[in-house]
């Protein structure tokens, strides 16, 4: 009954009755399938997977439904790296020279994973390490970036570290 009626309701309640609250219940339908959970807390679990799922801007259901505007800027993204700039070539430089001992190398796979698309949490499960760690740890990239440049890159260390 739980499927039918209330997951709807509250679906309407977080999207304020937006037309995709129907796409939304669906798609936590398909989160919440492969675990095992009992009937009194499945309403409080579906509340915060479909909450999660709405209101996170990379969540699955946004880039599938409501952002999918952000594929195309990703495909222009992409067709602009072929062309590096003068960051990207240094920020290159920097991760693929030779580490001076193991903190260094480090903070380069870190975030060498953060480039490449992982979000602090997804580095969080793939590592073990808590978002605090995550967060100081790029943040002293960007330092030791700046120092490697030779303070060349002012604009690129005044970017902000972003907080996931």
């Amino acid at each position: 009954m739980f499927w039918h009626e209330e997951a709807y309701k509250i679906a309407k309640k977080i999207t304020n009755n937006h037309e995709l609250h129907r796409d939304l219940v669906s798609n936590v339908f398909i989160l919440l399938h492969k675990y095992e959970l009992e009937a009194d807390v499945l309403p409080k679990m579906f509340a915060r997977f479909a909450w999660n799922q709405w209101n996170w801007r990379d969540s699955e259901f946004n880039r599938q439904f409501r952002f999918p505007a952000n594929e195309l800027t990703e495909l222009a993204d992409e067709q602009l790296e072929d062309v590096p700039n003068k960051y990207q070539e240094l920020i290159h430089s920097f991760l693929n020279s030779m580490p001076k001992d193991d903190q260094e190398l480090f903070i380069k796979e870190v975030t060498k994973m953060h480039l490449y698309g992982m979000t602090y949490r997804e580095i969080k499960e793939n590592t073990g390490l808590g978002l605090d760690t995550i967060h100081k740890t790029i943040k002293k990239f960007k330092h030791d970036l700046y120092s490697y440049s030779g303070g060349d890159c002012q604009e690129f260390a005044k970017l902000p570290v972003a907080e996931h």
